[in-house]
């Protein structure tokens, strides 16, 4: 009696705990199911709306230009086609490995407008995230057998406003092409090979913008003796890249979607061609 009652005893204690684990099993999996389907369903609207900040995209902009004599008799070298190339794409936590830097990398790419579509790279936060960007590109595109050139390279994410897709791009482009898109004035006839590249040549401009007033602070910051520590919110860099391009098929950019965004003094209408042109020559 003593051993069928410990038999019995032991059986409703296995079974008990049986559908105690089997229980806890099925709520498991359920939950696990659960927050699946619902990070699969936020992926899906993310791609929806257009929104890739989890990727970090390296783009280079190649500048084909001219020079061109202006109604007051000066000639000056304008951008003719912007081109633009991917050099590589990577998961953000795959680029930014701290896990506080890339949280912050993230907030920031979430709070620029389309009228600043950089990413701050302000504070010891963004020297940091510079340096580890630095080392990214580097790492991806070093060592290549081309001419050496300094490139300006900044972090941006242009909004739903003037991007369907919205990754977060690491800009690279030659300082001496940078400095022709400071001028509304001489960026409209730039001819690009997608409609929607429009808006890169206003993040161009932005870009130069923001960069001739930086590089201003730094000179005078060192001639004055004066640390420019944490000044520097985009990184002049050494590149070897090939800036040889297959000649797709460009266009004018038709300004008139990006009217809010122009100058108050610029008019969305191409301008006509001056009196007098020189010679294009391409370089």
């Amino acid at each position: 009696m003593r051993v069928e009652f410990l038999g019995a005893a032991f059986l409703d204690e296995a079974s008990g705990r049986g559908l105690a684990g089997v229980a806890g099993v099925l709520a498991g999996s359920l939950i696990t199911w659960a927050v699946a389907q619902w990070k699969r369903r936020k992926e899906r609207q993310s791609v929806l709306s257009g929104n890739a900040r989890d990727s970090v995209v390296i783009a280079q902009h190649i500048v084909e230009s001219e020079e061109r004599e202006f109604p007051d008799g000066t000639k000056r070298r304008v951008a003719r086609t912007m081109r633009i190339r991917s050099l590589g794409q990577e998961r953000l936590s795959a680029v930014i490995p701290n896990g506080h830097l890339a949280s912050i990398f993230s907030e920031r790419s979430e709070e620029v407008t389309t009228s600043d579509p950089l990413i701050s790279m302000d504070g010891v936060e963004g020297t940091f995230l510079l340096e580890t960007l630095t080392n990214f590109v580097c790492d991806r595109i070093g060592n290549e057998p081309f001419d050496h050139d300094q490139y300006v390279m900044t972090p941006c994410c242009e909004p739903a406003e003037l991007a369907q897709h919205q990754p977060i791009t690491i800009l690279l482009v030659s300082r001496s092409d940078l400095e022709l898109f400071e001028s509304f004035e001489t960026c409209r006839d730039v001819q690009v090979e997608h409609s929607s590249d429009g808006a890169r040549i206003l993040t161009l401009m932005t870009m130069a913008s923001q960069f001739r007033e930086e590089q201003k602070v730094i000179r005078q910051r060192r001639a004055e003796g004066e640390s420019v520590r944490f000044a520097e919110t985009m990184y002049l860099l050494d590149l070897a890249l090939d800036r040889r391009a297959a000649a797709f098929p460009s266009k004018s950019v038709q300004w008139q979607r990006y009217q809010a965004l122009l100058p108050a003094t610029a008019s969305p209408e191409r301008s006509a061609p001056p009196a007098a042109l020189a010679e294009p020559v391409t370089v």
